[in-house]
């Protein structure tokens, strides 16, 4: 099974499919290691379009918010694509993403609890109930948050558990 496809760059001479075959194994082992951060930016987008297709039926000021979230969230899609193959691992624009993302769930508690609900979310009412409910869904989302970024830190130091099983994974390659 040694077909010839592509030669190496440093001396010029053909590569194996299996030789490619590692590589592309390599790239998608390393690439896991974001599936929470395209997962949850996934999350957020379909939530952020939701809130905002509410807000087109009832347009006010607060329509700016999750359209600035869709552009800040789209932003650091493109990022995660761009780690496919990378070996280090910058993770910038995803971090401030998600930091907005939590900022503006703390922001939307706040405006919660000043009896903003209706207006915010004009498919709910002032009532305590739909206040409770929005509440929960933003603690929920911050908690999300949270453990996206402390993923973050840990990636950045080389100390999660994605990066440790492709360290032994290589050893056996």
């Amino acid at each position: 099974m040694s077909k010839v496809t592509s030669t190496h760059k440093e001396n010029n001479t053909p590569r194996t499919a299996e030789e490619i075959r590692r590589e592309v194994k390599q790239k998608n082992n390393l690439f896991n290691r974001y599936m929470l951060f395209r997962f949850s930016l996934a999350l957020f987008f379909f939530a952020n379009i939701y809130w905002s297709l509410t807000l087109f039926f009832k347009p006010n000021l607060y329509l700016l918010i999750p359209l600035a979230l869709l552009a800040v969230l789209i932003i650091a899609t493109v990022e995660q694509f761009k780690l496919y193959g990378a070996s280090a691992p910058k993770l910038s624009r995803t971090e401030l993403a998600l930091k907005i993302q939590l900022m503006t769930h703390l922001l939307v508690i706040a405006l919660t609890a000043f009896n903003q609900t209706s207006v915010l979310f004009p498919t709910f009412t002032n009532q305590f109930s739909a206040k409770l409910m929005i509440i929960i869904l933003q603690v929920l989302g911050m908690l999300l948050v949270n453990l996206n970024l402390n993923r973050i830190t840990l990636i950045k130091q080389n100390k999660d558990k994605y990066y440790q099983r492709f360290q032994t994974i290589e050893k056996y390659i």
